[in-house]
């Protein structure tokens, strides 16, 4: 009995010792990887601080200089023509270095026939409507539209905030027309979301 006690001890002692062999070696390989991780890191770390390094002050002011320039408005024509337009490029209007020779319409004069009978298609989803300004909530809905929507700046502080009666006044001159009050609602719950409109004027340029 006492010599199968001890052979049993033995065994155990054996087990135990293998076990904490096991457990030490586990933990020799996380701590390499842990240590070649970390050298990793701060290899990277070093990279990017000497990369940083690289940079001067120089440049860093050159590009805050542009990036300013392109986000604020041109004072003068110099500053105008370095920047780039992408609307105003589309847009039948005299380019800022273009040379005007002679004063003629834009487009030669059209006949009716020539004018396009059927409205431009929208994206799907969306709806033309021809505003009813005459309507207190539709009148409301443009005056919330243009207030929330349109800014006159960069920096979003002068708003087209003209009041609900100065709208009607300004798009009911005499000779007024209601289809010439274009609206885009959405469609799945008429949210007014565009407008464009136009009014009647008789100009004179150059006795022309």
């Amino acid at each position: 009995m006492d010599d199968k006690a001890e052979v049993n001890e033995n065994e155990s002692h054996k087990g135990e010792v293998n076990e904490k062999e096991i457990k030490s070696k586990s933990a020799k390989k996380r701590n390499r990887r842990k240590k070649g991780h970390g050298g990793g890191d701060k290899m990277l770390d070093e990279a990017e601080i000497q990369a940083g390094c690289n940079i001067s002050l120089q440049d860093i002011r050159k590009a805050v200089e542009v990036l300013s320039f392109q986000q604020k408005p041109a004072k003068t024509t110099e500053e105008a023509l370095q920047k780039q337009y992408q609307f105003w490029n589309t847009q039948p209007v005299p380019k800022m270095d273009e040379k005007i020779t002679c004063n003629e319409p834009i487009e030669p004069v059209k006949g009716t026939l020539e004018i396009r009978a059927e409205p431009y298609s929208l994206p799907v989803g969306f709806q033309w409507d021809t505003l009813n300004l005459d309507e207190p909530l539709v009148l409301k809905e443009l005056y919330m539209l243009l207030n929330e929507n349109y800014v006159e700046d960069d920096d979003s502080m002068f708003r087209f905030d003209y009041p609900p009666e100065f709208l009607k006044w300004a798009l009911q001159p005499p000779g007024w027309r209601q289809d010439w009050h274009c609206g885009v609602r959405v469609i799945k719950n008429c949210r007014l979301v565009g407008f464009i409109s136009a009014i009647p004027a008789t100009l004179r340029i150059y006795n022309q």
